[in-house]
């Protein structure tokens, strides 16, 4: 695979979407979520897409793409339907974004993208990441939905969690391996059990408990 996985700070990002149908509208769902600042460039668009608009959650511009409305992007994410006009635009703006140095992704076209999106499991801050290098998104979906049903929400909370423990042992300042100790400990005790069991009650009297014990 010639990408290499990262995961990518959109956060406050100046990002650019080309369409406005249902692939454009997944794309935007996951770019609102992660805070990137977001400008649709279609001249239509679903209605899910509207919305967004109308909650000045998007900027929307009623339009076809013109060469140079990629300037000043950070990143930049084509998803227009395959029409001959339209694979030309296509390799316009990524020859564009290639010679600005804009991250650019065209959907279903692996050879016009400097980076891929994966299938994701989101739980949170918790995330698993599914990549095909573009070969084959399908696959990348069906193994996504087998880890969806392994990986349920009670992973959103122990992470959490997780990070909040480790807030709180950073703080002892204790040496590196002490707080690989820790950490082991934690994992393998019944507190995951407990959060899927929602025993909020018996959550807290084991972190304090545990917190004590450990950083002793």
């Amino acid at each position: 695979m010639k990408y290499y996985p990262v995961g990518l700070n959109i956060f406050e990002k100046k990002v650019l979407v080309v369409g406005g149908g249902n692939v454009a509208s997944r794309k935007i769902d996951r770019l609102i979520e992660k805070g990137a600042i977001i400008t649709v460039i279609s001249p239509e668009i679903t209605n899910e897409i509207y919305d967004a608009a109308k909650k000045a959650k998007i900027k929307w511009v009623k339009s076809i793409y013109k060469i140079g409305d990629e300037e000043g992007f950070f990143a930049v994410f084509c998803a227009i339907s395959s029409t001959e006009a339209n694979k030309k635009t296509e390799e316009k703006l990524y020859k564009r974004c290639i010679k600005k140095n804009i991250l650019i992704n065209v959907a279903d076209k692996p050879a016009l993208c400097t980076f891929t999106l994966p299938a994701l499991v989101s739980r949170g801050e918790f995330e698993i990441a599914v990549f095909t290098g573009g070969l084959s998104p399908l696959f990348a979906r069906k193994i996504r939905e087998s880890l969806e049903k392994i990986y349920g929400e009670e992973y959103t909370v122990f992470v959490k969690i997780l990070g909040l423990v480790r807030k709180e042992v950073k703080k002892k300042d204790l040496p590196q391996k002490k707080n690989q100790e820790i950490f082991g400990k934690l994992l393998s005790s019944e507190l995951f059990v407990m959060v899927k069991e929602k025993k909020y009650n018996d959550i807290s009297l084991f972190l304090s408990d545990f917190l004590e014990e450990a950083c002793k």
